[in-house]
């Protein structure tokens, strides 16, 4: 879990191109519609102090992902969508992710 924070903290503040591509929202409307259109839940958020929160959603039944930047304020930005993100249910600690 550690490992995929570390990378995508790097990844959130790589460069102005990848926030200039973003998808930017107000948090609520973004976590309503990635639930009522792929299922994805909240299954790990992380502090940054310099940006906001990172977050990690899922869907357990669609295999989909989402990586989000909340920023103070309220406004999330999409970074980056997949699928095939692997977790360890039962121990998130030993998490193993892949992007």
């Amino acid at each position: 879990m550690k490992q995929l924070l570390l990378f995508l903290a790097l990844f959130a503040g790589s460069s102005s191109i990848v926030a200039a591509q973003m998808l930017c929202v107000e948090r609520g409307d973004m976590l309503d519609r990635l639930a009522s259109e792929y299922g994805e839940e909240l299954i790990a958020v992380k502090m940054m102090e310099e940006y906001g929160l990172l977050e990690v959603l899922k869907s357990p039944t669609k295999g989909t992902w989402t990586l989000l930047l909340t920023k103070p304020g309220g406004i999330s930005c999409m970074l980056a969508t997949g699928k095939g993100l692997d977790t360890d249910e039962e121990d998130p600690e030993k998490a193993e992710y892949e992007l």
